[in-house]
């Protein structure tokens, strides 16, 4: 038996086999025994239907809305030029991938119109099937009797065999983003689909949440909405995790005591919400775990949840609000900064300017490591669609201005989407010792995009370019161009007026602001 066997014996040599995942990659060892066991039984493939053909042949194919289907309408699709397959409660039309089927069209027709789980298992449980086909994800496997019952949410959240021990009780249809859930006796996992038009090359968004005391808050922020999970949860738990795509969210829910639950948990009235150029902020009880200098006048500051269930993706362009906790000392009682840099979705950075009398500033600068800081976020966030729809980017930034184009020029250096871009960095301080992340920004040139890096200085003399943002140093480039823009008010409005000046349209200006 060799159903859906991925790999052909030509893939398996002294290098790694890999799978894609947006700009991400999941690598298994080809010596491995669970592939070593797995290589006879295939047939020939026509030229042009290899693994990696398969790879880029998928990249193009839009993901569409899943949707409920049931045991009936499963069945109905089991023909060489209409293949269905259930693999795990998901399913997937299995009708493109015949002909890159390595095993042959009759192994790979066994599994169709059927829930395949146990066939699929038997023969290569280790694959991740997923990743191969979640372009062709049609939809969620229920019972007949469920699905004629679609509509309403179910109070009776049991799960019948017949569909692999998931029941879905639950699918709020709204605007931008759908909500479903199901559960196993191990876990329960929440389920938010991004309904995204495919005129959206890069469907990039990012998320963030909490969970303390027995209540979740997850926050979705894609292509400027927002969407909502605040859940009071009835049982106790053990962790959470997030797994993500660019158009699926899960948040997995470990139970504590392995039993079936009646329902996900209580909703409160924010939950489940749609919100459209407008933020809901989360409060969060962060430690410093680092204070350095990056500069003789800015420091870097590192953040962590620690134990308290938090996790971080915030949206590029954002901002994380600090909360001071002497309100007798200050007007606002909270201040925006940019976040600079996040790692493992745990942990993020702050790059803060010193200034002598500046409250915040000294309150950030003086922390402590292991003290604690109340902040809200995130909000705001960056569509890299305007990046991948202009090939040429000019980035102008000023002092601490840079913070916000840091993880978006990471992101266009991990990603082939902008392997012909041109981005041209026009960085301005006033002498080579205000010059932040110089060495970070560095190492990003001559990656996947073309990327130039001017430094512009106004109060020292050297060898480069000196004075202040000017037309002689904007003359060269196209008014096509997207022009990126962050800095202090006058700087920024130096170059709107510039801008403005050489009929560049506002479309293809964006200003990231405090």
């Amino acid at each position: 038996m060799d159903f859906f066997l991925i790999f052909k014996a030509s893939c398996i040599t002294n290098s790694l086999i890999f799978f894609q995942e947006g700009s991400g990659m999941s690598f298994l060892n080809p010596n491995s025994p669970q592939i070593a066991s797995n290589t006879k039984g295939k047939i020939a493939l026509k030229p042009g239907h290899s693994l990696m053909d398969w790879v880029r042949f998928k990249a193009h194919v839009p993901p569409k809305a899943p949707q409920r289907i049931s045991t009936s309408e499963l069945a109905k699709h089991n023909k060489i030029n209409d293949a269905w397959t259930a693999i795990n409660g998901a399913v997937y039309d299995i009708t493109a991938y015949i002909d890159y089927h390595p095993g042959g069209i009759d192994e790979l027709m066994k599994g169709a119109g059927i829930d395949s789980t146990e066939l699929f298992n038997s023969v290569h449980k280790w694959v991740n099937f997923q990743n191969m086909l979640k372009e062709f994800l049609v939809g969620y496997l229920v019972s007949d009797s469920l699905n004629s019952t679609k509509n309403s949410v179910s109070s009776n959240f049991k799960s019948p065999g017949q569909i692999s021990s998931m029941k879905s009780f639950s699918e709020i249809p709204l605007n931008s983003f759908r909500y479903d859930c199901y559960q196993s006796e191990r876990c329960c996992t929440l389920i938010v689909y991004s309904k995204i038009s495919t005129s959206y090359k890069v469907r990039k968004s990012f998320h963030y949440g909490c969970v303390k005391d027995k209540t979740i808050l997850f926050c979705i922020s894609c292509m400027g909405k927002q969407f909502i999970l605040h859940i009071e949860l009835h049982n106790e738990i053990q962790k959470w995790e997030v797994r993500n795509s660019n158009l699926k969210f899960e948040v997995v829910i470990h139970k504590k005591d392995q039993i079936l639950w009646d329902d996900e948990g209580k909703h409160m009235s924010d939950s489940k919400q749609t919100l459209s150029n407008q933020f809901h902020l989360i409060n969060f009880t962060l430690t410093c775990i680092g204070n350095e200098y990056k500069s003789h006048d800015t420091r870097l500051l590192t953040f962590s949840g620690g134990d308290h269930g938090y996790h971080f993706a915030p949206p590029l362009g954002s901002h994380i609000y600090v909360i001071h906790p002497d309100n007798d000392l200050i007007v606002c009682d909270k201040k925006p900064y940019t976040v600079f840099n996040t790692i493992d979705n745990k942990k993020f950075q702050l790059l803060v300017k010193q200034y002598p009398n500046g409250v915040y500033s000294n309150y950030l600068g003086k922390m402590e490591v292991d003290q604690q800081v109340r902040v809200e976020g995130f909000d705001q966030c960056f569509d890299m669609n305007l990046l991948y729809r202009n090939i040429s980017v000019v980035i102008l930034a000023a002092g601490t201005g840079i913070t916000p184009f840091y993880r978006i020029l990471v992101e266009m250096a991990q990603d082939n989407l902008y392997m012909n871009h041109t981005c041209n960095l026009l960085f301005y301080n006033k002498t080579q010792k205000d010059i932040l992340i110089k060495e970070e920004l560095e190492q990003l040139m001559n990656r996947t995009f073309k990327f130039n890096i001017s430094h512009i200085l106004s109060q020292e003399i050297w060898n480069g370019p000196s004075g202040h943002v000017s037309h002689e140093h904007l003359k060269d480039f196209s008014i096509e161009s997207l022009f990126l823009v962050c800095g202090p008010l006058p700087f920024m409005e130096c170059v709107r007026d510039i801008l403005n000046t050489n009929k560049v349209k506002n479309s293809q200006i964006f200003e990231f602001k405090g």
